[in-house]
Protein backbone atom coordinates (compact mmCIF):
# COMPACT_ATOMS: atom_id res chain seq x y z
CA UNK A 1 0.00 0.00 0.00
CA UNK A 2 2.41 2.34 0.47
CA UNK A 3 4.76 1.57 -2.00
CA UNK A 4 1.72 2.42 -4.25
CA UNK A 5 1.38 5.72 -2.49
CA UNK A 6 4.95 6.96 -3.27
CA UNK A 7 4.12 5.55 -6.75
CA UNK A 8 1.70 8.55 -7.17
CA UNK A 9 3.71 10.75 -5.51
CA UNK A 10 6.70 10.34 -7.81
CA UNK A 11 4.58 10.79 -10.87
CA UNK A 12 2.81 14.34 -10.34
CA UNK A 13 4.70 16.78 -11.88
CA UNK A 14 6.20 19.00 -9.50
CA UNK A 15 3.69 22.70 -9.69
CA UNK A 16 1.19 19.98 -8.25
CA UNK A 17 3.59 19.24 -5.22
CA UNK A 18 2.64 23.10 -3.62
CA UNK A 19 4.63 25.79 -3.81
CA UNK A 20 6.17 27.98 -0.54
CA UNK A 21 7.06 31.60 -0.50
CA UNK A 22 8.48 34.09 1.75
CA UNK A 23 7.41 37.58 2.63
CA UNK A 24 10.66 39.45 3.82
CA UNK A 25 9.21 42.30 5.26
CA UNK A 26 6.31 40.46 7.47
CA UNK A 27 9.52 38.47 9.01
CA UNK A 28 11.30 42.48 10.06
CA UNK A 29 8.04 44.05 10.89
CA UNK A 30 7.78 40.98 13.52
CA UNK A 31 10.89 41.31 14.88
CA UNK A 32 10.64 45.02 16.05
CA UNK A 33 7.49 45.28 17.49
CA UNK A 34 7.28 45.27 21.05
CA UNK A 35 7.11 42.57 23.54
CA UNK A 36 3.51 41.50 24.86
CA UNK A 37 2.18 43.25 28.10
CA UNK A 38 2.32 40.12 30.30
CA UNK A 39 2.01 42.09 33.70
CA UNK A 40 -1.89 41.03 34.21
CA UNK A 41 -1.62 37.50 34.49
CA UNK A 42 -4.86 35.38 33.61
CA UNK A 43 -7.31 34.69 36.70
CA UNK A 44 -6.80 31.69 38.48
CA UNK A 45 -9.50 29.51 38.12
CA UNK A 46 -11.04 28.51 42.13
CA UNK A 47 -9.42 25.18 43.27
CA UNK A 48 -11.81 22.76 44.61
CA UNK A 49 -11.95 22.44 48.40
CA UNK A 50 -10.94 19.61 49.90
CA UNK A 51 -13.12 16.36 50.68
CA UNK A 52 -12.82 16.45 54.29
CA UNK A 53 -14.55 20.14 53.72
CA UNK A 54 -17.21 19.58 51.40
CA UNK A 55 -19.62 18.76 53.80
CA UNK A 56 -18.71 21.47 56.32
CA UNK A 57 -19.63 24.23 53.46
CA UNK A 58 -22.76 25.43 51.87
CA UNK A 59 -22.07 26.27 48.40
CA UNK A 60 -24.05 29.60 47.10
CA UNK A 61 -23.91 31.68 43.94
CA UNK A 62 -21.49 34.24 45.42
CA UNK A 63 -20.64 32.89 49.19
CA UNK A 64 -19.41 30.06 51.61
CA UNK A 65 -21.52 30.02 54.72
CA UNK A 66 -19.79 27.02 57.40
CA UNK A 67 -22.32 24.87 58.56
CA UNK A 68 -22.55 25.27 62.40
CA UNK A 69 -22.90 21.66 64.49
CA UNK A 70 -25.85 20.83 65.80
CA UNK A 71 -24.76 18.94 68.40
CA UNK A 72 -23.71 20.33 72.04
CA UNK A 73 -20.55 19.89 73.60
CA UNK A 74 -20.42 17.34 76.40
CA UNK A 75 -21.13 19.45 80.31
CA UNK A 76 -17.83 18.87 82.34
CA UNK A 77 -18.51 19.48 86.14
CA UNK A 78 -15.72 22.01 87.79
CA UNK A 79 -14.74 19.74 90.12
CA UNK A 80 -15.11 15.50 90.48
CA UNK A 81 -17.79 14.68 92.96
CA UNK A 82 -17.53 13.90 96.53
CA UNK A 83 -16.66 10.00 97.72
CA UNK A 84 -19.13 8.76 99.82
CA UNK A 85 -19.23 8.31 103.32
CA UNK A 86 -20.67 5.08 104.25
CA UNK A 87 -20.70 5.29 108.57
CA UNK A 88 -20.05 2.16 109.94
CA UNK A 89 -22.17 -0.16 111.82
CA UNK A 90 -23.02 0.68 115.12
CA UNK A 91 -20.92 -1.26 118.10
CA UNK A 92 -23.44 -3.17 119.74
CA UNK A 93 -21.80 -4.22 123.49
CA UNK A 94 -23.17 -7.84 124.66
CA UNK A 95 -25.24 -6.87 127.76
CA UNK A 96 -23.88 -10.34 129.98
CA UNK A 97 -23.39 -9.90 133.60
CA UNK A 98 -19.79 -9.75 134.93
CA UNK A 99 -18.63 -13.04 136.51
CA UNK A 100 -18.96 -13.71 140.11
CA UNK A 101 -15.50 -13.38 141.84
CA UNK A 102 -14.09 -16.40 143.08
CA UNK A 103 -14.90 -17.27 146.82
CA UNK A 104 -13.71 -15.68 149.47
CA UNK A 105 -11.29 -17.57 151.66
CA UNK A 106 -13.12 -17.58 155.48
CA UNK A 107 -12.04 -19.40 158.56
CA UNK A 108 -13.30 -18.97 161.68
CA UNK A 109 -9.69 -19.45 163.31
CA UNK A 110 -8.38 -16.84 161.38
CA UNK A 111 -6.52 -14.48 163.49
CA UNK A 112 -7.75 -10.59 162.25
CA UNK A 113 -9.43 -7.77 164.48
CA UNK A 114 -12.08 -4.70 163.56
CA UNK A 115 -11.79 -0.97 164.24
CA UNK A 116 -14.03 2.15 163.60
CA UNK A 117 -11.86 4.47 161.51
CA UNK A 118 -13.33 8.25 160.79
CA UNK A 119 -13.88 7.42 157.14
CA UNK A 120 -14.42 3.88 157.14
CA UNK A 121 -13.23 0.75 158.71
CA UNK A 122 -9.73 -1.40 159.63
CA UNK A 123 -9.52 -5.04 159.50
CA UNK A 124 -6.37 -6.83 160.59
CA UNK A 125 -4.94 -10.67 159.20
CA UNK A 126 -3.01 -13.15 160.60
CA UNK A 127 1.62 -12.12 159.98
CA UNK A 128 1.94 -13.70 156.73
CA UNK A 129 -1.89 -14.29 155.64
CA UNK A 130 -4.64 -13.10 153.85
CA UNK A 131 -7.60 -15.00 155.04
CA UNK A 132 -10.80 -13.34 156.65
CA UNK A 133 -12.50 -14.50 159.56
CA UNK A 134 -16.46 -13.83 160.63
CA UNK A 135 -15.60 -10.30 162.25
CA UNK A 136 -13.80 -9.19 159.52
CA UNK A 137 -16.17 -10.70 156.91
CA UNK A 138 -19.41 -8.55 158.59
CA UNK A 139 -17.29 -5.62 158.99
CA UNK A 140 -16.93 -5.39 154.80
CA UNK A 141 -20.82 -6.45 154.37
CA UNK A 142 -21.61 -3.36 156.48
CA UNK A 143 -19.55 -1.20 154.40
CA UNK A 144 -21.06 -2.90 151.22
CA UNK A 145 -24.57 -1.82 152.18
CA UNK A 146 -23.79 1.82 153.23
CA UNK A 147 -22.16 1.89 149.62
CA UNK A 148 -25.45 0.76 148.08
CA UNK A 149 -27.68 3.00 149.82
CA UNK A 150 -25.48 6.12 148.50
CA UNK A 151 -24.67 5.81 144.95
CA UNK A 152 -22.44 8.85 145.23
CA UNK A 153 -20.35 6.64 147.97
CA UNK A 154 -16.80 5.32 146.10
CA UNK A 155 -14.67 2.89 148.67
CA UNK A 156 -10.96 2.81 148.36
CA UNK A 157 -8.96 -0.50 149.68
CA UNK A 158 -5.50 0.51 150.91
CA UNK A 159 -3.33 -2.77 152.38
CA UNK A 160 0.09 -2.97 153.93
CA UNK A 161 2.21 -5.85 154.76
CA UNK A 162 6.03 -6.08 156.52
CA UNK A 163 9.00 -7.33 154.85
CA UNK A 164 13.05 -6.72 154.39
CA UNK A 165 13.85 -4.36 151.83
CA UNK A 166 15.96 -6.99 150.42
CA UNK A 167 12.78 -8.66 149.13
CA UNK A 168 10.55 -5.95 148.73
CA UNK A 169 7.99 -8.00 146.38
CA UNK A 170 7.06 -10.84 149.10
CA UNK A 171 5.38 -7.76 150.94
CA UNK A 172 3.50 -6.18 147.85
CA UNK A 173 2.31 -9.16 146.65
CA UNK A 174 0.86 -10.52 150.54
CA UNK A 175 -0.75 -6.66 150.38
CA UNK A 176 -2.17 -7.16 146.93
CA UNK A 177 -3.79 -10.85 148.44
CA UNK A 178 -5.42 -9.06 151.20
CA UNK A 179 -6.75 -6.08 149.49
CA UNK A 180 -8.23 -8.36 146.81
CA UNK A 181 -9.85 -10.46 149.53
CA UNK A 182 -11.60 -7.15 150.62
CA UNK A 183 -12.97 -6.17 146.89
CA UNK A 184 -14.28 -9.81 146.35
CA UNK A 185 -16.28 -9.42 149.17
CA UNK A 186 -17.84 -5.71 148.16
CA UNK A 187 -18.47 -6.90 144.70
CA UNK A 188 -19.88 -10.18 145.65
CA UNK A 189 -22.36 -8.16 147.52
CA UNK A 190 -23.54 -5.11 145.03
CA UNK A 191 -20.54 -3.29 144.60
CA UNK A 192 -19.34 -2.38 141.01
CA UNK A 193 -15.54 -2.78 140.40
CA UNK A 194 -15.49 1.09 139.16
CA UNK A 195 -16.60 2.22 142.55
CA UNK A 196 -13.65 0.52 144.54
CA UNK A 197 -9.89 2.24 144.15
CA UNK A 198 -7.64 -0.83 144.94
CA UNK A 199 -3.84 -0.15 146.50
CA UNK A 200 -1.62 -2.26 147.45
CA UNK A 201 1.06 -0.46 149.13
CA UNK A 202 3.08 -3.59 150.67
CA UNK A 203 5.73 -1.86 153.04
CA UNK A 204 5.53 1.73 151.85
CA UNK A 205 4.21 4.08 154.46
CA UNK A 206 3.51 1.29 156.59
CA UNK A 207 3.95 3.64 159.90
CA UNK A 208 4.65 2.70 163.49
CA UNK A 209 1.89 3.50 165.00
CA UNK A 210 -0.61 0.85 163.12
CA UNK A 211 -0.54 -2.89 162.81
CA UNK A 212 1.44 -3.80 159.84
CA UNK A 213 -0.78 -6.65 158.49
CA UNK A 214 -3.94 -4.60 157.74
CA UNK A 215 -6.51 -3.17 155.24
CA UNK A 216 -8.06 -0.03 155.46
CA UNK A 217 -11.38 0.32 153.69
CA UNK A 218 -12.27 4.26 153.34
CA UNK A 219 -15.60 5.49 152.61
CA UNK A 220 -15.28 8.82 149.70
CA UNK A 221 -17.82 11.02 149.17
CA UNK A 222 -18.03 13.99 146.99
CA UNK A 223 -17.80 17.15 148.28
CA UNK A 224 -21.24 18.04 147.57
CA UNK A 225 -22.59 15.22 149.40
CA UNK A 226 -20.42 15.87 152.69
CA UNK A 227 -21.96 19.40 153.31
Amino acid sequence: MRLMFAAVLLALPPAALGQVTTNTQALESLKSAPPPDTSAAAPETQKPAPRHARHATTRTAHTTTPVKPTQKPPFVPPAPPTNPVIAPPPLVMPNHPPPPPPPVPLRADAAGEVKTLPEGTRITFAPGGSTLNPATFGAILAIAEQAKANPAMTLGVTAWAPGTTDDPSTPRRLSLDRALAARAVLIANGIVSERIRTIAKGMTDLGTSAPPDRVDITKILPPAAKK
